[in-house]
C-alpha cells in the first residue's frame, strides 16, 4: 500500500530554521524554551539562552527562573539528558499553599520574602509560576512579506508557550479519535483587532496520523520515500529499521487525514520530538535500549503533555519573548537567535576573555525581541 502525501511544506527562510529542520543536526532544543534543567539535588525551571556544539556535542547555556527579586546566574549544561521539555512532566503545586491561586504577576513578591504568606522554597515557587505564565503565553517573529487580508500578518516563527517553532514543520495535534495526529504548517496567520485588542492565530496545513500495519514490503529497499519534511521521513526510517531488526515486520507511516486543514492556537499539542533523539532521554537509556531490541520504538509524544495543561490563561499574546518572560529573569537577559543572530550573542561564559560590550548591529537582538507591533498597528 503507497501512502498519498501532498505538497511539500514550503522553502524554508532563515539558517536558524534550516538547522532546526535538519534531521542529522545535533541540537533537541532550541534558544528562548522552557525546559527543566537538573540542578544537582533537584530539578529546576529554566529558560534556554543560548546553544553551541563544543568537541561535536551539543551544549546549552540555561538562565533559572525565579522571584523578581533575585535572580540565580545562568548555568552551563553539556549533557542533554540533564535538560527535559516543558511538557515532559507535570508543574507541581507552589510550595507555598497561598500561591496555589495565584499568578506570578499578582503575587505580592515582598511579602512572600518577609514570610507573610506562609514559608516555603520562594525561588521554586517563582520559577513554578513564571512557567505556568509561558506555557499560557505566546508570541510571533520574523513577519514575512506575504499578500494577506486587511489586519492579517503572515509569519514564519512563533514562540508557541514553552517552544519555537517554525513554518514547515510538524507540531502535535488535538484531534478526535486520534492519539498521534500531526499538522505539518505551512503558514501561521495572525488576525488582529485594535478595538477591542485581539488576536487570532490560524495554523492551515496537511494533518497526519500514525499508522502501524503488517508491513507490505519484503525488504527495505522497497521503502517509500514520503513527501514530508525530512526529520519526520529519518524517523519513519528509524522506526521501521527498528521493526524490521527485530523481525517484527510491523510498518510504520503517516497517512493524510486532512489536506490544507485550519487549525487554531487549543488545537496545537506542542512541538513533535524524534524518537531516537528524545526517548531515551524520557525513557531512560537503558529502557529504550530493551524496548529497541524489543522492536519497540514508540511515538515521543505519547510520553509528554500538552500546552495548555499547566497554564495560567488560555493563549495571552505577548509582544515578544522577553516580554513573555517577564521579571521572572534578570533584566538584561537576551535569546540568541543563533545562526540568525550575530557571533557576539552565542559566546558562552567560559569563552568571553573581555568585558568590552559586542558592537550593536541592526536587525541585532534588540531588533528580534522587539519586531512584534501591537496589536492593530
Amino acid at each position: 500500500m503507497k501512502p498519498t502525501y501532498q505538497a511539500p511544506p514550503p522553502p524554508r527562510k532563515s539558517a536558524e530554521q534550516t538547522l532546526d529542520a535538519d534531521p542529522h543536526g545535533k541540537y533537541i532544543y532550541r534558544p528562548g524554551e522552557l525546559v527543566w534543567f537538573n540542578r544537582g539535588t533537584a530539578w529546576g525551571l529554566s529558560v534556554i539562552a543560548k546553544r553551541q556544539i563544543l568537541n561535536d556535542k551539543p551544549r546549552y547555556l540555561v538562565q533559572p527562573l525565579s522571584h523578581p527579586y533575585q535572580h540565580l546566574p545562568a548555568q552551563i549544561k553539556d549533557k542533554e539528558d540533564d535538560i527535559r521539555p516543558w511538557l515532559a512532566w507535570s508543574v507541581p503545586n507552589p510550595t507555598i499553599a497561598a500561591l496555589r491561586n495565584l499568578t506570578f504577576d499578582t503575587v505580592p513578591w515582598d511579602r512572600v520574602l518577609r514570610g507573610e504568606l506562609g514559608n516555603g522554597d520562594i525561588q521554586v515557587d517563582g520559577s513554578i509560576l513564571a512557567a505556568k505564565t509561558i506555557d499560557g503565553s505566546y508570541s510571533l517573529f520574523d513577519r514575512l512579506d506575504t499578500i494577506a487580508a486587511p489586519n492579517e500578518v503572515h509569519y514564519n516563527g512563533m514562540f508557541l508557550g514553552a517552544e519555537k517553532i517554525w513554518a514547515g514543520e510538524p507540531v502535535r495535534l488535538r484531534y478526535p479519535g486520534e492519539d498521534l495526529a500531526v499538522l505539518i504548517i505551512q503558514k501561521m496567520i495572525e488576525r488582529t483587532s485594535a478595538s477591542p485588542p485581539g488576536s487570532v492565530v490560524t495554523f492551515i496545513g496537511d494533518i497526519y496520523k500514525f499508522v502501524e500495519m503488517p508491513s507490505p514490503y519484503k525488504t527495505s529497499a522497497e521503502w517509500p520515500t514520503p513527501l514530508l519534511p525530512a526529520r519526520m521521513v529519518a524517523d519513519l526510517h528509524y522506526r521501521n529499521r527498528v521493526s524490521e531488526m527485530a523481525g517484527k515486520h510491523i510498518w510504520h507511516e503517516w497517512r493524510l487525514l486532512e489536506p490544507a486543514a485550519r487549525r487554531g492556537l487549543a488545537d496545537i499539542k506542542g512541538r513533535w520530538y524524534e524518537t531516537e533523539k528524545l526517548l531515551p532521554i524520557l525513557r531512560g537509556t537503558q529502557q529504550f535500549e530493551q524496548d529497541v531490541r524489543q522492536g519497540i520504538a514508540s511515538d515521543s509524544g505519547i510520553w509528554m503533555n500538552s500546552r495548555g495543561d499547566s497554564s495560567t490563561g488560555a493563549g495571552q499574546r505577548k509582544k515578544h519573548r522577553l516580554d513573555t518572560f517577564g521579571q521572572s529573569v534578570p533584566a538584561e537577559f537576551k535569546v540568541s537567535r543563533g545562526l540568525d543572530g550575530i557571533p557576539a550573542d552565542d559566546l558562552f561564559p567560559d569563552a568571553i576573555t573581555t568585558h568590552t560590550a559586542p558592537r550593536f548591529v541592526e536587525g541585532d537582538m534588540d531588533e528580534f525581541m522587539n519586531l512584534d507591533p501591537p496589536y492593530g498597528a
